[in-house]
């Protein structure tokens, strides 16, 4: 603990100047002590000032998972030595481990969150493959493990382009949606039942439709209302190409049948887009000839 010896203000570690008259500090690192850094610091913090990984705090917190991790681990096979065998105590120990990685994530790496949503996804898809060889059924860890990569695709990488590049990370979460829509028909089929005729139609519907309407906001003045029904209208054309393509693939003779509601709302909701931007055109034109 040491003072500024012209104002008598209390001085943080590793501080070289006083922070209220400017005083240069003088005394050595023993006496003026080492700077602290919180467990999670701000962005800019991290950009100026360089953070050791492994300081006391945090080395404590680690010792304290590992020894408790530890501990756990052993009372499970203390309990199942102890019941001879009618314990199996392998799911509990893979459970407690990877709770204890979980917790030792953070404090191991830097707080960027596509580096921790990475790690942890990795995790998670490592326990989901333990999982899987120890319980029973089956069928279950394919679909688990294609969301986790679908999610990694879709939320995680964009992350880690820069502003001038953030499209490439759009079309690779497109195509990642459309390749986990095939994947997933092709664990429950191998011959691709849905997923070609039915799920990718409807996706590229769904996604020309939100093409249009990010143009016009882009490009357009659109309102908040406006906004609104766009999203609205691009559901109702995704419900309705779904029924289309679902007809289509059983070669129904009929066009529409619960798709038909959605159709007529999106009808209404395009002539409704339309006639408002043209009303606002008009106005605008006769305000300005006004003026």
């Amino acid at each position: 603990m040491a003072y500024c010896v012209k104002c008598g203000v209390k001085l943080e570690g590793g501080s070289v100047a006083c922070p209220l008259c400017n005083t240069k500090v003088v005394a050595p690192p023993e006496v003026i002590g080492e700077e602290k850094f919180p467990l999670l610091v701000k962005e800019e913090q991290r950009r100026n000032k360089f953070q050791p990984l492994l300081d006391k705090t945090r080395k404590g917190i680690i010792e304290l998972v590992i020894a408790f991790t530890v501990i756990a681990v052993i009372t499970l096979v203390i309990t199942a030595i102890a019941h001879k065998g009618t314990f199996s105590p392998w799911l509990a120990i893979v459970s407690v481990i990877f709770g204890g990685l979980y917790v030792l994530i953070p404090l191991l790496i830097k707080p960027i969150y596509s580096r921790l949503a990475t790690y942890y996804l990795i995790f998670t898809a490592l326990l989901v493959i333990a999982l899987y060889f120890l319980i029973e059924s089956k069928g279950w860890a394919e679909v688990v493990l294609l969301s986790l990569g679908l999610y990694w695709v879709v939320a995680v990488v964009p992350f880690y382009f820069s502003k001038g590049k953030r499209y490439l990370s759009v079309l690779l979460s497109l195509f990642g949606i459309a390749l986990f829509l095939v994947l997933l028909d092709a664990i429950g089929d191998e011959r691709l039942s849905w997923s070609l005729s039915i799920a990718l139609p409807t996706y590229g519907v769904v996604i020309i439709s939100l093409g249009f309407s990010l143009i016009r906001i882009k490009w357009g003045k659109p309102t908040l209302t406006d906004i609104i029904l766009s999203l609205i209208l691009s559901s109702c054309w995704g419900v309705v190409a779904g029924d289309f393509f679902y007809l289509r693939s059983i070669s129904s003779a009929r066009l529409l049948t619960w798709g038909l509601s959605p159709f007529i709302v999106a009808v209404l909701l395009l002539i409704i887009l339309i006639l408002m931007a043209l009303f606002r055109r008009v106005r605008n034109f006769f305000t300005n000839r006004l003026t």
